[in-house]
């Protein structure tokens, strides 16, 4: 495994994605500002904004960093220089995921920091949101499996729109449940065992599609 040819990779791809990176995060950021807004409206208008700019980010990174390299012919380029399978699936597999994880983090953040600032908010709402965000970090890493495997960005963007209607019912469910419902109404920050259960279990499901992407990727016999 070549360290250099991986960071060198990695930086170039990042470089490349910087503004639109930073789009994403400032949208994020402004979704997160206005949840903070008197009133349930503005709350309920940053959440959907907040999903939105995640899913968006996620969609487009993956488009424009792995789906892309095929149709422009990158790839055959990257691939000709002295550098192994390996080094390549470590780099795009690890830029693309990077490029995710910045606003997602980012917003996430900023909405646990807005949760114990923000004059009558409910610290309890933490987690809910972690479950809520992980969630939609598992639906991305699936969506990369999908690239990896496929190479099509018709499959993907499937795979997004399932990704979408299952995040849905995950959220319906969750409203309905009388814990979660205690829990964003709550002035303490608490972590029942049900909320630990959903955070492992989307944690091996991440865990799980990562390690399949690189598994994929890796066996490959021609990337060109």
């Amino acid at each position: 495994m070549n360290a250099q040819a991986i960071q060198i990779l990695f930086l170039k791809d990042l470089f490349l994605s910087r503004w639109w990176l930073f789009g994403y995060l400032l949208g994020g950021l402004l979704s997160a500002g206005v949840t903070s807004l008197p009133g349930e409206s503005a709350g309920f208008i940053g959440f959907i904004l907040m999903v939105t700019v995640t899913i968006a980010a996620g969609i487009h990174m993956i488009g424009v960093l792995l789906l892309a390299e095929q149709v422009d012919m990158t790839r055959t380029f990257v691939m000709s220089l002295p550098i192994s399978l390996l080094d390549y699936s470590i780099a795009k597999i690890s830029v693309v995921l990077v490029t995710f994880l910045i606003p997602w983090l980012g917003i996430l953040t900023s909405l646990a920091v807005l949760a114990f600032v923000v004059p009558g908010a409910k610290p309890g709402v933490i987690a809910f949101l972690v479950p809520v965000f992980l969630f939609m970090l598992a639906g991305f890493c699936f969506q990369l499996v999908t690239a990896v495997i496929s190479e099509s960005t018709g499959w993907t963007i499937v795979v997004v729109v399932l990704g979408n209607v299952l995040l849905n019912v995950f959220l319906m469910n969750l409203n309905k449940n009388p814990i979660i419902s205690e829990l964003v109404k709550s002035d303490q920050l608490t972590w029942p065992p049900l909320v630990l259960t959903i955070i492992a279990i989307e944690c091996l499901v991440i865990v799980t599609a990562l390690g399949l992407a690189f598994l994929f990727q890796i066996r490959r016999r021609d990337l060109i």
